[in-house]
């Protein structure tokens, strides 16, 4: 089993973050190596998903399930394929400067002699995809957020002229 951790701050409020990370059409943007993300059932608290990741040239389909365990505070995503299972928190907190990120994910892999010889790869090409996954994150959300506050500023203007 592998474990990831990662944490990152974000300089927007911890509404527009959680919002942003908890619309699965947003982890098509943040993920390079995901594809295919297709929406299978909407639940109260969250969503079934059927998706097609490519790591290290194979595609591998999943079948996820993401839970929001508390608003604003705790999302939990279940994720199960032929070789692999994980189960990924991201707990989000307000700071001064906007919101933390910290996500934590558990990672098995089969225990096929394939399976064996590619987890260390694997598991270190899937610990950059988290990493890289909370960075676009970041620049995505406050740039979004800038344009928001840059638009609002224009149109007080010119409602003031």
């Amino acid at each position: 089993m592998s474990t990831f951790e990662h944490t990152i701050e974000i300089q927007a409020p911890v509404e527009t973050v959680f919002a942003f990370d908890t619309d699965p059409h947003n982890w098509t943007r943040t993920m390079s190596s995901l594809r295919n993300l297709e929406i299978v059932e909407e639940m109260e608290t969250g969503a079934r998903m059927h998706a097609v990741y490519k790591i290290l040239g194979i595609s591998q389909d999943v079948e996820m399930e993401m839970n929001i365990v508390e608003p604003n505070e705790h999302l939990h995503i279940s994720v199960e394929g032929s070789g692999m299972g994980s189960e990924i928190d991201i707990h989000y907190s307000e700071t001064d400067a906007g919101t933390q990120i910290a996500h934590g994910a558990t990672y098995e892999f089969g225990d096929s002699l394939l399976d064996s010889v590619l987890e260390p790869v694997a598991t270190r090409y899937t610990n950059r995809q988290f990493r890289m996954h909370l960075e676009n994150t970041k620049d995505i959300v406050e740039a979004e957020a800038e344009a928001e506050v840059e638009a609002a500023a224009e149109a007080d203007a010119r409602s003031a002229a």
